[in-house]
């Protein structure tokens, strides 16, 4: 299964956010375990980068990248998925760019913490509870 993870979720991961933190490492887990293949874009890495810097200074934050980049396969963003982001008739063009870039990859579905800002008909849009319920529910 090809799992998306949203920037929201990494940035979970990556800063420890505590509230959030176990279902963030707890997907990441399963891509450690060959159970999923992850994949993120390189606009999560920056921002991850951006925002985990404040936590963990620039050299924590590139180091923390560089360990999730040994797990996470990074989708690609061109001219056309940006084009498509573009003129889509969603609320928010970063998570736009992001649904494209999966779409793109072949993702079977997106995880993120901000379901509303992306289009439902094409693939799964899950929060980290929501992927767990349906995919590696508690026995």
């Amino acid at each position: 299964m090809k799992v998306f993870i949203d920037t929201n979720v990494l940035i979970d991961f990556i800063a420890k956010r505590e509230q959030f933190y176990q279902t963030a490492a707890s997907l990441m887990s399963l891509g450690i375990k060959g159970e999923v293949e992850l994949y993120a874009t390189p606009l999560t890495y920056a921002t991850c980068i951006f925002i985990s810097q404040k936590i963990l200074g620039y050299d924590g934050a590139i180091k923390a990248m560089q360990i999730v980049d040994n797990y996470v396969r990074v989708s690609t963003m061109d001219s056309r998925q940006c084009h498509n982001a573009l003129f889509s008739r969603m609320p928010d063009f970063e998570d736009m760019l992001q649904f494209e870039s999966a779409y793109a990859a072949g993702c079977d579905v997106i995880v993120t913490r901000n379901k509303k800002h992306f289009p439902s008909d094409a693939m799964q849009i899950l929060s980290p509870d929501e992927f767990f319920d349906n995919y590696w529910p508690e026995d």
